[in-house]
């Protein structure tokens, strides 16, 4: 009984963790800034692009926000709470 819990705690100790072998790489470079793609053109034409992109999802925006904001307040179903409508 012993000698079976000795046994095993014995094969436990022995036991080493799995290991991967996946080969050695012989080519293998190691990546350097000269791999990276070098800029071509304008960088101010590509800033422009962006920007007028951007400005017009801007004004999208803007006037979706404003045109909702201006249905909600005709149609009563917004109240600023700017006080009593005055009136005849």
């Amino acid at each position: 009984m012993f000698s079976r819990s000795l046994l095993a705690a014995r094969n436990a100790v022995k036991a080493r963790a799995p290991r991967r072998s996946m080969g050695y790489v012989t080519d293998y470079k190691p990546p350097s800034m000269a791999d990276l793609p070098v800029p071509q053109g304008s960088w101010q034409d590509a800033y422009s692009a962006k920007q007028r992109t951007y400005n017009l999802q801007l004004l999208a925006g803007v006037v979706t926000l404003g045109g909702t904001m201006g249905y909600l307040v005709q149609s009563d179903a917004l109240n600023f709470c700017w006080g009593p409508k005055i009136g005849k």
